[in-house]
């Protein structure tokens, strides 16, 4: 369940990380296909950035060069998650949630240079600053009973949303 809880609340983080940027912007949009208050997206990015930094932290060396390292690893990792996470909502459900063909250096619809740099940077603050607080704290006390519950609410939401897709053909 650990897995579980770290992508639904860097899913809910990144669903208010949305929000207040699309409020500063003046947009009602959000690239969430679901009712609740989370994107998936940016829970499986800070999670694969994670099991990389955990995995890699012991082999590099504790210099500049990690850091950099791991910029690019996470660059690289969030925008593949980006990538993939767009297509699978345009193949299921035939929206386009974001779509960054009016940006420079755009490819294709869901990536794009600049938001991948700054997944990058995003993905560090969150790896090394805000994680291990959130992990010590919030996500190592969670107990299961309340992940169980949290599960059985997102299927649900899971469900609504292929309903309202299967009423909407």
């Amino acid at each position: 369940m650990y897995y579980f809880n770290l992508i639904i609340f860097y899913s809910l983080l990144g669903f208010i990380l949305e929000s207040v940027v699309y409020k500063i912007s003046k947009s009602n949009e959000h690239s969430s296909i679901f009712y609740g208050p989370y994107t998936l997206v940016y829970g499986f990015g800070v999670l694969a950035c994670i099991l990389v930094f955990n995995f890699l932290n012991n082999f590099l060396p504790n210099n500049f060069s990690k850091i950099l390292i791991y910029y690019l690893l996470f660059t690289i990792i969030t925008t593949i998650i980006e990538y993939i996470g767009g297509n699978l909502i345009h193949y299921f459900l035939k929206i386009d949630k974001w779509n960054y063909s009016n940006h420079k250096y755009h490819f294709g619809k869901y990536i794009c240079l600049n938001n991948s740099l700054y997944w990058g940077i995003l993905s560090l603050l969150v790896v090394y600053y805000l994680h291990p607080y959130f992990n010590k704290f919030i996500l190592n006390t969670i107990p299961n009973k309340i992940s169980i519950l949290i599960l059985i609410i997102f299927l649900i939401d899971l469900i609504f949303v292929i309903m309202k897709k299967i009423i909407k053909r």
